[in-house]
C-alpha cells in the first residue's frame, strides 16, 4: 500500500499550532532529480518513490513511529 504525499503541504498542516508560519521560500525542498516533481509515494516499508516517474528516492526514508 502506498500513499501520495506532498511534503510541503504535509508540513503546513502539521505546523498549524506552531508560533508563526515560515515564509514559503524557507526550509528544505524535496523534488525528484529525474522529472522535477514534488509528489512522492511512501511504501509501507518506508521507501520513497517519485509519484510521477517512479524513481527511488535514496536520500529519503520514512520511519514508522509507534
Amino acid at each position: 500500500m502506498e500513499n501520495v504525499v506532498r511534503l510541503a503541504a504535509y508540513r503546513r498542516r502539521r505546523k498549524r499550532g506552531a508560533v508563526a508560519p515560515a515564509p514559503a521560500d524557507a526550509g528544505p525542498r524535496y523534488f525528484c532529480t529525474r522529472c522535477d516533481a514534488d509528489e512522492f509515494r511512501i511504501a509501507e516499508a518506508g521507501t520513497v518513490h517519485c509519484a510521477q516517474c517512479g524513481a527511488l528516492m535514496r536520500n529519503l526514508l520514512v520511519n514508522r513511529r509507534t
